[in-house]
C-alpha cells in the first residue's frame, strides 16, 4: 500500500479545483451515488436526485471506543434538541479529494471529479431538493471528498440557506482534511467574516495521523503536509470559526506512541489553542464495501493502542472537570 509513489497532493488539489466548480453559474461538481460502491454501504437509498444520502452519526460508534459527540452536540445545542444516540444528517459530497486515505469510506472513483459519477449543481438546488423530499433531518453535512478544494461550495450553501429562510431550522456541518489554504486564497475577507458569523454553522478538520509517518501511511501524501494540518487548524481558530477536530490514529508503527502523542499535543496547544485538544475526537476506523480492496486490518487493530496513548496524554494535561466539559463549551477564543 505505502510502496506506491507518494501523491503530489498540492498539484492534485489545483487540478481538481478547476474541474469542480463554475463561479459564473455558482455550480459545484457533486457526487451522484447510484451505481457506486459507496451505495452498497448505505443504510438508506440515495436521495435528492441521487446527490444526497442520509448518514447516521452514532454517539457510541463502538463499545470498545470512546464516545463521539460530533456533530451531535453542536447540532443539538444549536437546534435546541435533546442529545440523541443516533443523529440523522443529510449529506452532500463534493466529488473530489486530493488525498487517497486507505480507510476512506468513499470509493476512489468518486474522488476524481469524474463526470461519470457526478454532475454540476448549485447549492440552492440541493437545498430545494431536500425540502421537496421532506428529508427527516435538520442537520446538513457538507462532505466529500474535500470541500475545501472549493470553499465557495460552503459559502454558497450558507448563502442559499439564508436566502431560503433555513438558518434557524437547519444546522450545517462541513468537513476538511486540512491540506490547503483555499479559504484565504480564493475567498475575500467579507466572505470569510460572513461564514464565521453565520449562526448554526461549524467546521471540523481531520488530522490524518499523529505524526508525519502515520500521516503519509494514511493519506499517501508527503509527510511535510502533516505540520501544515496543524498550521491550518490554528488559522481557522484564529479567524473565528466554530472549529472542531477529528484525528485518525491508524498506524503500522506502534513504537513510542506515548512520546509521539505528547509531541503532537504540545504542537496543538502551542499553535492552535491550549484548550483545542478538548475539541478533538479520535475517529474509530471501520471497514466498508467501498474500501475492502485497500483495507489494512493490522492498522485497524493498532488504532486501539494509539487510542490508549492519546487518552493517557489527555489525562496528564487536563483535569477530570476539563475532560468532562461538553465539547461545545470548550473555549478556544483568546
Amino acid at each position: 500500500m505505502n510502496t506506491q509513489k507518494p501523491l503530489n497532493a498540492q498539484k492534485l488539489a489545483e487540478r481538481l479545483r478547476k474541474k469542480s466548480f463554475d463561479r459564473q453559474t455558482k455550480t459545484i461538481r457533486m457526487t451522484k451515488f447510484p451505481g457506486s460502491d459507496q451505495t452498497t454501504d448505505l443504510l438508506l437509498p440515495p436521495n435528492c436526485g441521487g446527490f444526497g444520502r442520509v448518514h447516521h452519526f452514532r454517539f457510541k460508534p463502538d463499545p470498545k471506543w470512546i464516545t463521539d459527540p460530533l456533530p451531535t452536540h453542536p447540532a443539538c445545542n444549536y437546534l435546541g434538541l435533546p442529545v440523541t444516540n443516533v443523529l440523522l444528517a443529510q449529506v452532500f459530497q463534493l466529488s473530489a479529494c486530493n488525498f487517497r486515505c486507505w480507510y476512506c469510506f468513499v470509493d476512489f472513483s468518486l474522488l476524481s471529479a469524474n463526470p461519470k459519477y457526478s454532475e454540476m449543481v448549485t447549492p440552492k438546488q440541493l437545498l430545494q431538493m431536500m425540502l421537496d423530499e421532506k428529508v427527516n433531518s435538520q442537520v446538513i453535512d457538507l462532505s466529500g471528498g474535500q470541500p475545501e478544494l472549493v470553499p465557495e461550495y460552503v459559502l454558497w450553501f450558507l448563502e442559499a440557506r439564508k436566502e431560503l429562510g433555513l438558518e434557524q431550522s437547519h444546522f450545517v456541518w462541513s468537513d476538511d482534511n486540512l491540506s490547503i489554504d483555499y479559504t484565504w486564497r480564493y475567498l475575500n475577507e467579507e466572505e470569510i467574516v460572513f461564514m464565521t458569523q453565520t449562526p448554526g454553522f461549524a467546521r471540523v478538520g481531520c488530522l490524518k495521523g499523529y505524526d508525519a509517518e502515520s500521516f503519509t501511511f494514511n493519506t499517501r501524501a508527503d509527510g511535510k503536509l502533516f505540520d501544515r494540518q496543524i498550521e491550518l487548524l490554528g488559522r481557522f481558530v484564529r479567524a473565528g470559526f466554530d472549529q472542531y477536530g477529528y484525528i485518525t490514529i491508524t498506524t503500522m508503527n506502534t513504537d513510542n506512541l506515548q512520546s509521539k502523542m505528547a509531541r503532537l499535543l504540545d504542537e496543538i496547544q502551542n499553535r492552535v489553542h491550549p484548550n483545542f485538544p478538548l475539541r478533538i475526537v479520535p475517529l474509530r476506523i471501520f471497514g466498508f464495501n467501498a474500501n475492502a480492496n485497500r483495507y489494512n486490518l493490522q492498522a485497524e487493530e493498532n488504532q486501539f493502542q494509539a487510542l490508549e496513548a492519546w487518552l493517557a496524554e489527555m489525562q496528564r494535561r487536563f483535569s477530570a472537570t476539563e475532560l468532562a466539559t461538553p465539547i461545545t463549551e470548550v473555549n478556544i477564543r483568546r
